[in-house]
C-alpha cells in the first residue's frame, strides 16, 4: 500500500492545478461576447433593398462591436430558407436573421411553413419601416386623387387593374384591405416581382401597382408615374406632399397603417446577455448617419427600440395579417 503524501506535498500540486486551469482561456468562464465574426443572414438575393440594408447595418454593427459581421444570402422560399437556417442555428450570438415582414404573412401563406418565428427565434431589435404607395400613369388614366380612382371604380367595374409582385407579397394584401374598405372590383394581374410591375404600368399595360417608393423615384420625377397616397399614419420625408391613404379616403383603414419592416432575430434561447448586447450596439448601429441615409434612399425610417418592441410589433402583425388573409380567402400553398 502507498503511503499517502504529505498535506504539503498535496496543497502544492492542488495549487498547481488551479494555476493550470486558470491559464486556459476559458476554463472558468467563457470569452467575452463576441470573440468571432458573427454570420447575418439575409433570406433574399444579393443587390436588393433588403440585402443592402442589411450590408450597411452589418458594417455599422462590425464597429460597434469591434468584430467582423459576414453578411450571407439565403435566397428562397419567401424568406424560409433563411429563416430556416438561422432557427437551426446554435443559440450563441454568431448566426443572426436579418428578417422583414414575411415573418408575419409566412404562418398563414405557408401551408407547411417550416418554423414558427413567434417561438422559433428571439428577437433583438426592430430596424426600420417603410410605407407602401399607390401609383399610377398620369398619361394614361384620368386620376389626381384616389377619390378620383375610387369613383371611377365603382362607376367601371372589373375595368381597372392592379399589378402585384405575387400572390401573398405585400402590395397584393395591401390592396386588398384597400379594395374591401372602398368596396370596388379591381383585378389583380400578378408578376413575378415588383419591377416588372412598375415596367408595365409605365408602358400603360395595367391601372395601378401598390408597391414601395424605393425604385420609383426617376418614374416619379419625370412625371411618367404619380403616387396618390401611402400607407402609413405619416407622409414621406422625401414626398412630403403625397398624403397618407387614410387622408386621401377618409376610410377606415387602420391595416393600412401598415408596411414593410425589418428586424434582426437570433435562433431561440438565445441568453438575456447576448441579446442586450447586441441591441445596444444595433440600436447605435441603425442610428449611425450612413445607415439612417441607406433608409432614407429606400424612403424609409429608423425605428430602433427593445426586443420587446420588435417580439410586440411581429405578433401584432402575425395576428392582422392572418386575419386578412382569411378575410380575402387566400389559400395558403
Amino acid at each position: 500500500m502507498n503511503p499517502r503524501p504529505p498535506i504539503r506535498r498535496r496543497v502544492l500540486a492542488l495549487a498547481g492545478a488551479l494555476l493550470s486551469l486558470n491559464a486556459v482561456p476559458g476554463a472558468w468562464a467563457a470569452d467575452p461576447y463576441p470573440s468571432r465574426t458573427i454570420n447575418l443572414v439575409v433570406p433574399y438575393a444579393p443587390g436588393g433593398s433588403t440585402d443592402l440594408l442589411a450590408r450597411q447595418y452589418a458594417q455599422a454593427l462590425g464597429r460597434r462591436l469591434g468584430q467582423t459581421i459576414a453578411v450571407h444570402n439565403k435566397p428562397g422560399a419567401n424568406g424560409n430558407i433563411g429563416g430556416m437556417e438561422v432557427v437551426r442555428a446554435k443559440p450563441d450570438g454568431y448566426t443572426l436573421l436579418f428578417g422583414d415582414l414575411t415573418l408575419a404573412t409566412n404562418p398563414s401563406l405557408v401551408r407547411d411553413m417550416p418554423f414558427q418565428p413567434m417561438r422559433d427565434l428571439t428577437p433583438i431589435v426592430p430596424v426600420g419601416h417603410a410605407p407602401l404607395a399607390l401609383l399610377v400613369n398620369p398619361n394614361k388614366t384620368p386620376f389626381k386623387s384616389v377619390r378620383d380612382l375610387i369613383d371611377f371604380a365603382h362607376a367601371h367595374p372589373g375595368e381597372l387593374t392592379n399589378g402585384t409582385a405575387g400572390n401573398g407579397n405585400l402590395g397584393h394584401l395591401g390592396f386588398e384591405v384597400f379594395k374591401l374598405a372602398a368596396k370596388v372590383e379591381i383585378r389583380q394581374v400578378p408578376y413575378k416581382g415588383s419591377g416588372p410591375a412598375v415596367t408595365d404600368l409605365a408602358g400603360g399595360q395595367i391601372s395601378m401597382v401598390m408597391t414601395g417608393l424605393s425604385g420609383t423615384e426617376g418614374y416619379l420625377e419625370s412625371g411618367h408615374l404619380r403616387a396618390l397616397a401611402i400607407t402609413g399614419t405619416e407622409r414621406s420625408q422625401q414626398y412630403p406632399q403625397i398624403p397618407t391613404l387614410s387622408e386621401a379616403t377618409g376610410l377606415p383603414l387602420p391595416e393600412l397603417n401598415l408596411g414593410s419592416w425589418w428586424g434582426v432575430f437570433g435562433p431561440a434561447g438565445l441568453a438575456t446577455d447576448v441579446v442586450a448586447r447586441l441591441n445596444e450596439a444595433s440600436i447605435q448601429a441603425i442610428s449611425d448617419p450612413e445607415t439612417v441615409a441607406r433608409l432614407h434612399r429606400m424612403n424609409a425610417r429608423p425605428s430602433p427600440g427593445s426586443p420587446q418592441v420588435l417580439r410586440e410589433q411581429l405578433k401584432s402583425e402575425t395576428e392582422t395579417w392572418g386575419r386578412i388573409i382569411r378575410q380575402i380567402g387566400l389559400q395558403p400553398n
